[in-house]
């Protein structure tokens, strides 16, 4: 069975009140739950007076992200204000490579074996991850979100605890998902301290906001994540018919949003029944052993530091708390939840730089002046173009000349008393040369800062210094995806993150044995499929691995991996080394159709058998720890085997974390090259005595220098031939090793 939490011993309850397997609520005192509830109160209003500023940076950059402009000003109503795209369609670009990457056709993600036992495992933990990830939880949407966040503010959170959907069918519980969670989080929705920290884990708290509706408090309550729904039930539907979609302090981005939506969300006429929750993670420093019982002292005047009445030392708790009503509905040991994980904070997160601070820039903040310079640039120049269209008229009052009714026609006549002199029009030439230079300019200081230009963005260049061959193009595409590569390796790198966390997830909550889609192309023998199927059971689940998530290709990669292919496809088949091996040469053309996209050369093309050749004893060591089994080979050289095999064997009992499995079948091989190495002696003497002897014969006697038959005197034609003695290779059975291989090598 899937490790189940301990049940907490609290301090301070009854033994018929602590929580049962199902139940995972601490009972805490009134007075304590008070004391909770103020702590998280306080740390909600101090966090967002110190993170006041960064709210309303974030919420310009959405502004930009959303290209919403002000009001303008009275009088310039009229005036030209087109907010140049720039942030966007650098961020659209960023966000399309970085999602094609992430869920491409050949994204996988590999498992990473920590332990030596884990070799034999880790290509099923990787394809089951990779069911886990790109179908199971349906994960496009979410990380669409998360990466769009993070390009937009800088850093992205999202909430991952484990998850259990379901719906009734006919009055009967139907699982429709069950797994790890991944729910983004809007910058609003993330409370942290004023820390200098690098990692949401180390925060001395964090509180997420969201809101629920009555209802999923009290399923919540029967799941164990709430307490006292049913007690306060009246107060708390109440408080849901006139609850709001926002709040008027801290949600300053959301606001922003409803305005680009606009959908005001704040007070709605139409909204349901909703009510706010604060989820503080943070340290506590719990009542010791007897604190609030008979004879153990009052828990009302236990403070915070009464470290009389209190442990010394913090523990990590979740307290959920409803805002509106001053009222802690959940209090929850981490380390009973999580206790085999080691960051037990159900978040994951993501920068785009790793450049030692949390709040890092993202792409809106790096092009937020370049925009404005853009923007103002394009403003000018589409005012000098309309001063230059629509002549500028200087007139005398009483000419009879009215400019508000006067609009530039074809075949228009308007009468003055003396044109010359009454009218003057004064001609402007809009110098577009220079807004077109200042332009070019200005992209061009956006893709040195970001690397993405216009062939990356798969347009042609229109810079004045833009390649004219193919070699140029290919050598700037290159470069420019050297400055594209740090952002993608920072990704992939949180992405591990990502991937352990859900893993930890796994191990802790999956049930005995879970089923996953794979085909047999993809187990590739290594693992039993069963109606396009396996099981990952618990026993396969306990180990230790990393995962890296190998990205897809892009399709400028995949031509570029074709035409290498062909060409070193084409050098193979000049080289005799491959030409005249068929294994080589099977290997070659494989590799070849899988670039050309045929990956279907191998079922019409069976490998050719594998010649019998000897291995390198090191090879041989690496094998058995990988899970694969070895054999002895007659053309091996069984001394240098054995010298080899001998120093590994005492690495690896040295080492207490290696795979006992492999040290077994080592021993097993060790006894099966000294058995070769004997027989090899025993035939190499019979050829040499029987050489002898033929020479003997022909001689007249037949002799036998070494003693094969246990004498050293030569034998004449006549003689009985000794039996029974000592040496005879014929009388002697096979040696039976019993002992450690140490001293087998020695004697």
């Amino acid at each position: 069975m899937t490790p189940q939490p301990p049940i907490p011993d609290t301090d301070d309850q009854e033994p018929e009140d602590r929580p049962t397997q199902e139940q995972y609520q601490l009972k805490l005192p009134q007075s304590e739950l008070s004391r909770l509830g103020t702590r998280v109160l306080t740390d909600y209003r101090s966090a967002l007076a110190d993170h006041n500023r960064r709210i309303q940076r974030f919420r310009e950059l959405y502004r930009r992200w959303r290209a919403m402009t002000d009001t303008p000003n009275q009088g310039e109503e009229t005036a030209s204000n087109f907010p140049v795209p720039f942030v966007r369609w650098n961020i659209f670009t960023k966000w399309a490579k970085e999602i094609d990457a992430l869920f491409g056709d050949d994204a996988e993600i590999v498992a990473v074996p920590v332990g030596p036992s884990d070799y034999r495992k880790d290509k099923k933990i990787g394809r089951y991850m990779t069911w886990r990830v790109f179908n199971s939880m349906k994960l496009l949407g979410p990380i669409c979100e998360f990466v769009l966040r993070k390009l937009v503010f800088g850093r992205s959170v999202a909430y991952s605890p484990w998850k259990r959907e379901t719906y009734e069918v006919k009055g009967e519980e139907v699982v429709d998902y069950e797994g790890p969670g991944f729910e983004p989080l809007w910058p609003d929705d993330i409370i942290v301290p004023a820390e200098d920290v690098r990692s949401i884990h180390e925060f001395s708290f964090a509180i997420r906001r969201y809101r629920v509706t009555p209802d999923q408090l009290l399923r919540g309550e029967e799941e164990g994540r709430y307490q006292n729904i049913k007690k306060n039930w009246h107060t708390i539907v109440n408080l849901a018919l006139h609850g709001q979609q926002r709040d008027f302090e801290g949600e300053d981005i959301k606001l922003e949003k409803d305005n680009a939506e606009g959908v005001l969300y704040q007070r709605p006429l139409s909204s349901g029944e909703w009510v706010m929750v604060l989820e503080w993670y943070g340290r506590w420093r719990p009542l010791k052993k007897g604190v609030g019982k008979s004879g153990g002292g009052s828990a009302k005047d236990a403070g915070e530091y009464d470290f009389d009445k209190r442990e010394m030392k913090q523990r990590d708790f979740v307290v959920r708390y409803l805002y509106d009503l001053n009222m802690v509905i959940g209090v929850q040991d981490l380390e009973t939840l999580y206790p085999h994980m080691r960051q037990r904070r159900p978040f994951v997160e993501s920068s785009m730089l790793k450049a030692g601070e949390y709040w890092s820039p993202g792409m809106a903040e790096m092009l937020l002046d370049i925009e404005d310079e853009l923007r103002a640039n394009h403003n000018q120049t589409t005012e000098a173009a309309q001063l230059s269209i629509t002549p500028t008229v200087m007139y005398r009052p009483a000419s009879g000349f009215n400019p508000e009714t006067f609009r530039m026609e074809p075949g228009m006549a308007i009468p003055v008393d003396d044109p010359s002199r009454d009218v003057k029009e004064l001609k402007i030439t809009a110098n577009i040369e220079a807004a077109t230079w200042k332009e070019q300019v200005m992209l061009g200081y956006g893709e040195k800062l970001t690397g993405l230009s216009d062939m990356q963005l798969g347009r042609q260049s229109d810079r004045p210094n833009a390649p004219r061959t193919a070699t140029q193009t290919v050598k700037l595409l290159e470069e420019g995806n050297v400055r594209i590569s740090l952002d993608t390796k920072v990704l992939q790198e949180d992405m591990r993150f990502v991937l352990e966390h859900f893993w930890e997830l796994e191990y802790e909550f999956s049930p005995d044995e879970t089923f996953f889609r794979v085909t047999e192309e993809d187990a590739d023998g290594l693992f039993p499929v069963n109606s396009g199927g396996s099981i990952l059971s618990y026993q396969e689940r306990d180990g230790r691995y990393d995962f890296r998530l190998q990205f897809a290709n892009s399709v400028w990669s995949k031509e570029v991996k074709k035409q290498q292919a062909l060409a070193r496809y084409q050098l193979d088949l000049q080289n005799p080394l491959i030409a005249q091996n068929p294994r080589a040469l099977w290997q070659v053309t494989r590799d070849a159709h899988d670039a050309l996209g045929d990956p279907n050369f191998a079922e019409l093309v069976p490998e050719p058998p594998a010649p019998d050749l000897p291995v390198d004893p090191r090879e041989e060591w690496n094998r058995l720890l990988q899970g694969e089994d070895i054999h002895v080979n007659p053309m091996d050289n069984d001394q240098l085997h054995l010298q080899r095999h001998m120093q590994d064997l005492k690495k690896a009992e040295a080492d207490t974390q290696c795979d006992p499995d492999a040290i077994q079948k080592l021993v097993a091989h060790y006894r099966q090259h000294i058995l070769q190495l004997q027989q090899k002696k025993i035939n190499q003497a019979i050829v040499e005595q029987a050489v002898n002897a033929v020479a003997g014969i022909a001689g007249g006697q037949l002799a036998f220098p070494h003693g094969l038959f246990g004498g050293s005197r030569p034998v004449k034609k006549g003689d009985a031939l000794p039996t029974g003695l000592q040496g005879n290779p014929a009388q002697t059975g096979p040696a039976v090793f019993s002992q450690h291989p140490e001293i087998q090598h020695e004697e």
